[in-house]
């Protein structure tokens, strides 16, 4: 079987599904960039779930502060813990993965999910503080 022995057969085909290249998708929407994102932490606390779709080896090079990883490939295995009663922003490095999981999660129950467009990549760029 291809897959198994080219693993990244399954993640490009992930990503294609995620991206609803099939036609079944609907946009998920313009996104929140870097200066909404700012507002938006700085509003209610608790009130956002920052969302970290990147790859293990990414989140631990540098991360916005609080947010918590489940690569995009554990989404679908992993909806449970993430929190429906909450604005659900979804990051990446530069808003093209995010943009696919957060079209993901609105069609299974997650009107609120956003996706950050400018992802760690622009966050980065402006200065701004990344954990490690």
């Amino acid at each position: 079987m291809p897959c198994l022995r080219f693993p990244w057969i399954a993640a490009v085909l992930l990503a294609l599904w995620f991206a609803g290249l099939a036609g079944t998708a609907r946009a998920a929407g313009p996104g929140i960039d870097t200066n909404g994102l700012q507002d938006l932490l700085r509003g209610t606390p608790g009130s956002v779930f920052l969302l970290d779709v990147r790859t293990p080896r990414e989140f631990a090079d540098g991360r916005l502060p609080g947010s918590v990883l489940i690569p995009m490939n554990q989404v679908p295995g992993r909806l449970a813990e993430i929190p429906t009663d909450k604005k659900v922003v979804v990051v990446c490095a530069t808003g093209a993965r995010s943009a696919a999981v957060t079209n993901y999660l609105q069609q299974r129950g997650y009107p609120d999910a956003v996706n950050y467009v400018g992802g760690v990549v622009d966050w980065s760029r402006k200065g701004l503080q990344l954990e490690r």
